[in-house]
């Protein structure tokens, strides 16, 4: 079971932000229980503020779906409104031969500005994870591009770089050695430029460019 969490959407087009948390496996919201499955956990509130997303734990560990060798919790990820109507499982832990398709984990979950876009981290390769997206237009969710440490730059000023995606990779140099620097990404998964290198002031950068 996931470890108690609470976080505060702030909302400007509501009068009072909704209060999100999790009480003994259930889902909280302005101090009322939405879930009672007792196995509910990291709940994430969406932009509009009139639905979540959270995590059910389903059972005992699974032996690893990921080349990582990670551990894989044998979670669900679900959504629900906020005074928990319209609860439903988005997806669950999926293995496949190929990595691109894998699901292990849904670690990091993000919205995009407009919250019709949900991104999060899996392991994959034993070097690197994957970033997948959940788009709740379609009711489907896809690989976008290998990499961890995703962050979606949702609440950025500037147009240009909203709703891009900062995500770390493993990459090689030509004569040997390798490096895990910072990359903006494009939603649609291509690569728009190096960020910097080993001591790169990523929040300084971010408050930078972003406003």
């Amino acid at each position: 079971m996931r470890g108690l969490v609470f976080a505060i959407g702030g909302l400007a087009a509501m009068a009072q932000a909704a209060t999100v948390g999790v009480n003994h496996g259930n889902i909280v919201v302005n101090g009322k229980a939405i879930t009672h499955s007792g196995h509910d956990g990291d709940p994430l509130l969406a932009p509009d503020g009139k639905r979540l997303v959270f995590l059910r734990t389903m059972g005992k560990p699974l032996n690893s779906c990921a080349a990582s060798g990670a551990e894989t919790d044998n979670v669900e990820l679900w959504t629900a409104n906020i005074d928990g109507s319209g609860a439903r499982r988005l997806l669950g832990i999926k293995a496949d031969n190929d990595m691109h398709k894998t699901l292990c984990d849904f670690q990091g979950a993000q919205f995009s500005s407009n919250g019709n876009l949900l991104y999060f981290e899996t392991p994959a390769w034993a070097t690197s994870g994957a970033i997948h997206v959940y788009d709740f237009r379609a009711g489907k969710e896809h690989y976008v591009i290998d990499g961890d440490d995703v962050q979606v730059l949702a609440k950025c000023d500037e147009p240009d770089y909203r709703d891009k995606l900062i995500v770390t990779q493993h990459k090689y140099f030509v004569f040997g050695g390798s490096y895990d620097w910072p990359w903006l990404i494009s939603p649609q998964g291509k690569t728009i430029g190096l960020i910097g290198g080993d001591n790169v002031d990523l929040a300084g950068m971010i408050k930078q460019a972003c406003g």
